[in-house]
């Protein structure tokens, strides 16, 4: 207590000493000098300040005392009361402010009382808001029509734009990316204003254009009467889970040194297919197996380096030879099939011609002279008797061996 009169002085101990169950222990000095030095010695929770001291007078006391407070709540005492005045003290950082005289005990505990509180729920707060600027995602708070009132670093940092730039503006205009249609948006709406949380994946647009992958929650915030008020949301950028997640299926599908389909998704859209003519009659389907010729040798004579790049080469080929209906599979090794949906086997002889001349014709540099290289090619149509997808592979497979017998570098349909 800051106090140079000492019958006021007396007063307020008084009052601190029949506050029940509550018990004060309090410092009494009577200038601002005293006041600074005691504050540099000890820690307080409260300073009940007089404005008017012997060294200090009026609003720079409390300045004065602010500066050397380290947190302690300020509690203004004073002589009369000005509305102006008041309010300037406590834009300063006053934290009430009582008029001597007019103020009785309880109402004094009761200041104290909810000023300490108030200091409390100050450093919740201020804890709760720096565990949010710290947060790795990004989290706004909007209003009830979603018009941005708080955002954290993490948001700016993640959409690229500036806290200046996106105060009261709603986040869709933003960073919509124009990829989610009207009824995405419609029902997140109707979710969160049934005061409900949604969740969901989106892509949004950062200032500069890109567009990234973000996992996305707003959870409705509800007054004392059960009114939405506002919104909160966090947002995760999963671009880089997104981009290991469409790699992983990839690899999982595709051969990892042509890009074609690997093996096992080859026979599963055989089979697809198999199953497909027995239901559709009509519709004819073509497989052909292709086995490059002599490839050992290539592998033995350049390395299996430039072994690869034949295979690599190939797959070249054989992708722009085909329709994008087709199927296209590296099989194993030097084995790769095709499936021609919708082609008979004079169809499918035709564009095996087409892919077996291209290869024929194909020239690669290498050090050790031109390399060259052709391909053996079997062919077969499904069959509504077809079981399943052996035995078409089995017929395409014999026409290959045929091909192979027969010299190579041709095509072969299969003979029954």
């Amino acid at each position: 207590m800051v106090e140079d009169e000492q019958g006021d002085a007396q007063l307020v101990l008084l009052a601190l000493r029949n506050a029940g169950n509550v018990f004060f222990e309090v410092t009494h000095v009577d200038t601002l000098a005293k006041a600074q030095q005691q504050l540099s010695l000890q820690s307080f929770n409260v300073v009940l300040l007089d404005l008017s001291l012997p060294d200090s007078f009026g609003l720079d006391t409390l300045r004065a005392i602010k500066q050397t407070a380290h947190g302690a709540a300020i509690i203004v005492l004073t002589g009369q009361y000005d509305t102006e005045f008041a309010l300037n003290a406590l834009e300063i950082g006053a934290a009430d402010y009582l008029v001597k005289g007019e103020f009785s005990p309880d109402s004094l505990i009761r200041a104290i009382r909810y000023t300490l509180q108030r200091i409390e729920m100050d450093a919740h707060n201020r804890l709760l808001v720096a565990a949010l600027e710290a947060a790795a995602n990004g989290i706004v708070i909007t209003d009830c029509e979603g018009h941005l009132e708080w955002v954290n670093p993490a948001f700016c940092k993640l959409t690229g734009y500036d806290l200046q730039e996106v105060m009261g503006k709603q986040p869709g205009g933003l960073v919509k990316s124009g990829l989610q249609d009207q009824a995405f948006y419609q029902t997140m709406w109707e979710t969160i204003r049934r005061g409900e949380t949604w969740r969901g994946e989106i892509v949004n647009k950062r200032k500069n254009g890109e567009f990234y992958d973000e996992a996305l929650s707003i959870a409705p915030v509800r007054d004392e009467t059960g009114a939405i008020r506002h919104y909160i949301g966090i947002k995760d950028d999963i671009s880089e889970r997104k981009r290991m997640e469409q790699e992983l299926q990839k690899l999982a599908r595709t051969d990892s040194l042509t890009g074609l389909f690997n093996r096992r998704v080859f026979l599963e859209r055989l089979e697809l297919e198999v199953a497909r003519l027995v239901r559709l009659e009509t519709l004819p389907i073509a497989l052909l197996m292709l086995d490059l010729d002599y490839f050992k040798r290539i592998n033995d004579s350049y390395g299996h380096a430039m072994g690869d790049v034949v295979l690599s080469h190939f797959a070249e080929l054989i992708t722009a030879t085909v329709r994008t209906i087709d199927v296209a599979a590296r099989l194993g090794g030097e084995e790769f099939g095709i499936l021609l949906p919708g082609a008979d086997q004079a169809d499918a002889l035709a564009m095996a011609e087409r892919l077996r001349e291209k290869v024929a014709a194909a020239i690669l540099p290498h050090e050790k002279g031109e390399i060259r290289y052709t391909v053996s090619i079997g062919i077969a149509a499904l069959s509504v008797t077809d079981a399943n997808c052996e035995q078409a592979l089995h017929r395409a497979d014999a026409a290959l061996y045929t091909a192979k017998a027969n010299g190579r570098n041709q095509c072969c349909l299969f003979e029954r």
